[in-house]
């Protein structure tokens, strides 16, 4: 068993488990409170609670940390960071975290590639990914930028198509002619959160920015407030979800696909005013 490799990790509650157990295997009679003694905490079971998730570790016992872990400089940096991250309670802060990480994980190239990186923190790679469909679709930058409404610039656009390709999200027909594949890009759970967040944030700018320069004939907005149970809020889920699938099962059964002229973006969004 060899040592975990921390920069492989998008939580430091894997890490400290995965080292743990390389420490067993190696070290014949460590334990929990082995490492208790050596952190100089008082609780013999202060790492099995963290690993757990019963206990977040406290910014102020880092050092104790980074002495029995063993960690180099530039490790002690990555790990702080993963811990502000994973224990991060806003989504915002923790978007901040996960862009501090990312210059680790494309240095080190593990855990995301840079091309996954860019996918994930760019809406128009979804768009262009989506714009391949389009009967008049054109393999152009300039008439991509045009299409998304300038929103994109030329060279932005013809490095998304390379990076897509490079994820194998899109791929070539035996014309040559640009396809999508049902490939998709994989993260850690840690890092999936965070990427919805920031294509979320994203897509609800760009709904902003239709109810400003969009007219009422090409674009569709409402809004209905409720009261409900707790209860009834995995019903209401359920019913938004059976209706995004019905939305998906009509327009690939079409016989038409292949005459689509537009590109459109629906967001479904349900969540509470105000705190309880």
């Amino acid at each position: 068993m060899t040592k975990p490799n921390l920069f492989t990790y998008d939580d430091y509650r894997k890490y400290l488990r995965d080292w743990f157990n390389w420490m067993k295997e190696t070290k014949p009679g460590f334990s929990y409170r082995a490492f208790s003694m050596w952190a100089n905490f008082k609780s013999p079971n202060h790492l099995m609670l963290v690993i757990k998730g019963e206990r977040n570790i406290a910014l102020n016992t880092l050092g104790r940390y980074f002495e029995v872990l063993k960690l180099k400089h530039t490790e002690k940096k990555y790990f702080e960071l993963l811990v502000k991250f994973n224990q991060a309670k806003d989504m915002s802060a923790k978007t901040e975290y996960f862009k501090e990480l990312s210059f680790y994980w494309l240095k080190k190239g593990s855990l995301l590639e840079p091309e996954q990186l860019q996918y994930l923190s760019n809406w128009y790679y979804t768009a262009i990914r989506e714009l391949v469909n389009l009967k008049e679709f054109k393999e152009d930058g300039n008439w991509i930028s045009r299409k998304l409404g300038g929103l994109v610039s030329p060279p932005n656009a013809r490095r998304a198509i390379e990076i897509l390709l490079d994820l194998k999200l899109l791929k070539r027909d035996s014309n040559g002619r640009l396809v999508q594949t049902s490939n998709y890009v994989t993260t850690g759970d840690e890092v999936e959160s965070v990427s919805a967040f920031l294509y979320h944030e994203q897509m609800i700018k760009l709904a902003m920015e239709s109810l400003r320069v969009k007219t009422s004939d090409v674009r569709n907005l409402t809004a209905l407030t409720f009261t409900i149970r707790k209860s009834d809020y995995s019903q209401v889920v359920a019913e938004i979800n059976d209706f995004r699938k019905k939305i998906i099962a009509s327009l690939q059964n079409r016989q038409v696909q292949d005459q689509d002229d537009e590109l459109y973006q629906l967001n479904i969004h349900l969540f509470p005013i105000g705190r309880s």
